[in-house]
C-alpha cells in the first residue's frame, strides 16, 4: 500500500524537506494529483482506486517536475521574511529586523521611524508574515480613508462608508449604497496607482457601471488613468510581495 514514507524514499527527499510533503486520499479524484502551494507545501492526492505500480511509476517520472515545484515553494517562503518594506503612500521605508519570541511577548512588532523589529517563531514559518500583514492593515486604516476623503471632497461626490479589507484580486469596490471597500495591499503600490483606484471608486458613485460613460467621467477627473491602470496591472500581478499575500 502506498504511504508518504515510501514516496519520500522513492523521491530521495532530503530530511530538511520532508515537512513540505503530504499525502491525501480523495474519494472524488479520478487520477493522481500534485498540488503545490506556498502555504500547504507539496501535496500528493491519491484517487479512490489506484494501482500501486502505476502510482510509483507516475511519481518517478514526475520527479524533476516535483523537485522544481518544491524549489519554488522554498524560494517563495524565504520571501515571507522581507529585509525591508517601502510604503510609497507614507513616504517611508523600514529595515526589518527579526527576533525570537515566545507566548509572553507583548509586542509582535516594535516600530521606529526607520526600523521594524519583528518577532518570529521557528516552528511557524507563516508567523512573521501574519504579524506584518496586521501591521500593514493598521497602516492602511491610517492612510487610505484619509486620502479617499480628499478625493471625495475634490470631486464633490460623498460616499457612505469605507472599509479596508484583505482581498487577493479586487483592489476596490463601490456598492449601490455608496459604501467603498479598499484593499489594504494598496499601501504597497506607487502613490499614483493608489490615486487611480481611489478616483475609480469615487467616480462609481456617479456612474456605478463600467460603461463608456464611466470611463469618460473618470478621464475627466483623472486624465492619466490609462497609464495608472497599466501600472496597477503590473504591480498587482507580478510585484506584490509574497508576505502580503499568504
Amino acid at each position: 500500500m502506498i504511504n508518504l514514507e515510501s514516496l519520500l524514499a522513492l523521491l530521495a527527499v532530503p530530511e530538511e524537506n520532508i515537512n513540505l510533503f503530504s499525502l491525501r486520499h480523495s474519494k472524488k479524484a479520478k487520477t493522481l494529483i500534485f498540488k503545490a502551494s506556498i502555504r500547504n507545501g507539496f501535496e500528493i492526492v491519491l484517487p479512490r482506486f489506484y494501482d500501486d505500480k502505476w502510482v510509483l511509476k507516475t511519481v518517478t517520472t514526475s520527479k524533476a517536475k516535483i523537485e522544481k515545484r518544491l524549489a519554488e515553494i522554498k524560494e517563495a517562503r524565504i520571501e515571507l521574511k522581507p529585509t525591508s518594506i517601502i510604503l510609497p503612500l507614507t513616504g517611508s521605508s523600514w529595515k526589518v529586523i527579526y527576533r525570537g519570541t515566545n507566548d509572553k511577548d507583548s509586542d509582535a512588532i516594535t516600530e521606529t521611524p526607520t526600523t521594524l523589529e519583528v518577532s518570529e517563531k521557528a516552528e511557524d514559518v507563516f508567523w512573521t508574515s501574519t504579524v506584518l500583514q496586521e501591521w500593514l492593515h493598521g497602516k492602511a486604516l491610517e492612510y487610505l480613508p484619509k486620502y479617499l476623503h480628499e478625493v471625495s471632497t475634490k470631486l464633490k461626490l460623498p460616499y457612505n462608508k469605507v472599509r479596508i479589507k484583505r482581498q487577493k484580486t479586487l483592489w476596490g469596490s463601490c456598492s449601490i449604497k455608496g459604501n467603498i471597500n479598499l484593499n489594504r495591499n494598496l499601501m504597497l503600490m506607487p502613490s499614483e496607482v493608489v490615486d487611480y483606484v481611489l478616483h475609480h471608486e469615487i467616480v462609481h458613485l456617479k456612474v456605478l457601471s463600467h460603461s463608456p460613460k464611466f470611463w469618460k467621467e473618470l478621464e475627466r477627473s483623472f486624465p492619466n488613468y490609462k497609464k495608472s491602470l497599466k501600472q496597477l496591472k503590473y504591480f498587482g500581478g507580478t510585484k506584490m510581495p509574497e508576505w502580503a499575500l499568504v
